[in-house]
């Protein structure tokens, strides 16, 4: 049973999910686990989990004002990521990937082993700013001094060989001071994307959750909030994460920090959709003239934070009362790409398409389970994410969700339709993939040049 060795499963997920994941980990108390798609929660229990539920059933909710919204606000977060992960474009390649990975593995066919080389290397790229983040000596009074300004360019990856490789450019932003000092630079990566998505996530759930409490209260947790945010956003430490909400309220000149998180979600939420073909239809802005040939390679990468930070440069400046929908349809037609409707339509076909690249193998079957809830998912979340997870909604959306892993084993469904037909097949499938996780790891530390 799980349960006997909960600590240790769970500690091995959580390294996983830090170390070797494509989503940003940041949270002590949940966590997301691209490789066996586990939503963890382990600072709960099933008791304490029974309890939260009880209170938010019988809407005794000003009482445990503090756990619930703690609850719902990670939740979500890490429900984000599996959203992200289970159903967008970009998300379901890597899921292909991953299992191809996995079942050539379980296959034991040597000649389909490149198969793990490939997905560890997408892994890697989603990962790439943990390496590539350049971070400068500055007094750290003059850190905390905002807004800070925003400089961008462009770098290039080093290949396995150790060689740096023209074909896998990047492109980040250097962060300084007001008066001029740099404080770090960072590259746009996958890390940043589906961070803006979730952060926002668990923004909009605190804000929601605003409204459960008295007129006092509010105004004090309303300040406590607003200066979290600000906290978050301008710390050093946290901007590799932060860097996709930075460039977008610097580029269309959002000053509210709710409003810079809701926009660049939506955008982060499209370019995770992008079809590949979109990206050659992607209008370059002339301050990218000098990039030249990383432009194409970028292009031909179909790397979504390229298109970001593209889009981001041509779209129209933010003004009071226009809807996302609105501002990212003009933002689509200044970047030489088609609107919102027709997107979505390929996204749906590219999506089904992805069928035809999957390897046969005892987890295949569980593979097109999650790309057709992932499928399900999207047409109900939409191209950009506009109906997300709430407060009102986490119970009850129709959206198929994971079940939550918690601290001592116990598995939590938070609807009632999940991914798994049991717990028991839950349980299952940890033992296997953890075994399944470390001996691929050991294949990618035997390859050599």
């Amino acid at each position: 049973m799980l349960r006997n060795k909960s600590q240790e499963t769970i500690q091995k997920i959580k390294y996983h999910a830090k170390n070797l994941g494509i989503f940003a980990n940041l949270e002590t108390i949940g966590s997301y686990d691209d490789f066996s798609q586990l939503v963890v929660l382990d600072y709960l229990d099933e008791k304490t989990f029974s309890q939260l539920l009880s209170n938010f059933q019988s809407h005794a909710i000003q009482d445990s004002y503090e756990s619930l919204t703690r609850f719902c606000s990670t939740s979500v977060h890490e429900l984000t990521h599996w959203l992200d992960h289970t159903s967008t474009l970009w998300g379901q390649r890597q899921l292909v990937l991953i299992y191809n990975a996995i079942n050539a593995w379980t296959n034991q066919k040597e000649e389909e082993f490149y198969r793990i080389a490939i997905a560890n290397s997408e892994r890697q790229r989603a990962r790439l700013a943990i390496y590539y983040t350049e971070k400068y000596k500055v007094n750290q009074q003059e850190a905390a001094t905002i807004p800070w300004q925003y400089q961008y360019g462009s770098g290039l990856e080093f290949g396995i060989d150790g060689r740096v490789k023209t074909d896998r450019p990047f492109v980040f932003t250097i962060f300084s001071t007001p008066n001029n000092q740099h404080i770090i630079r960072v590259p746009f990566s996958m890390f940043a994307l589906t961070e803006s998505n979730a952060t926002y996530a668990e923004l909009n759930i605190k804000i929601q959750a605003l409204a459960l409490l008295d007129n006092d209260s509010r105004l004090v947790e309303k300040s406590r909030l607003e200066q979290e945010i600000v906290q978050k956003l301008y710390n050093p430490e946290l901007v590799i994460y932060s860097v996709a909400t930075h460039c977008l309220a610097n580029s269309i000149g959002i000053n509210e920090i709710f409003q810079s998180y809701k926009f660049s979600s939506a955008l982060a939420t499209l370019c995770l959709n992008l079809p590949e073909d979109l990206f050659y239809s992607l209008t370059v802005p002339q301050e990218f003239n000098i990039l030249e040939e990383r432009v194409q390679a970028l292009q031909e990468l179909a790397d979504p934070g390229f298109a970001f930070f593209t889009i981001a440069k041509q779209a129209p400046k933010f003004q009071n009362g226009v809807s996302v929908d609105q501002w990212l349809q003009e933002a689509l037609k200044n970047s030489g790409l088609p609107n919102l409707e027709k997107i979505n339509s390929l996204v749906l076909a590219k999506m089904k398409q992805l069928e035809n690249e999957i390897l046969e193998g005892i987890y295949t079957e569980q593979l097109r389970s999650l790309l057709s809830i992932g499928r399900e998912n999207f047409v109900k979340r939409g191209t950009w994410g506009q109906n997300l997870l709430s407060i009102e909604n986490l119970y009850q959306t129709s959206m198929i969700l994971p079940p939550i892993l918690l601290g001592d084993g116990s598995t939590a469904p938070v609807v009632n339709k999940t991914t798994f037909t049991s717990s028991q097949a839950m349980e299952q499938w940890i033992e296997q993939i953890i075994s399944i996780e470390a001996s691929i790891e050991q294949f990618i530390c035997a390859c050599r040049l």
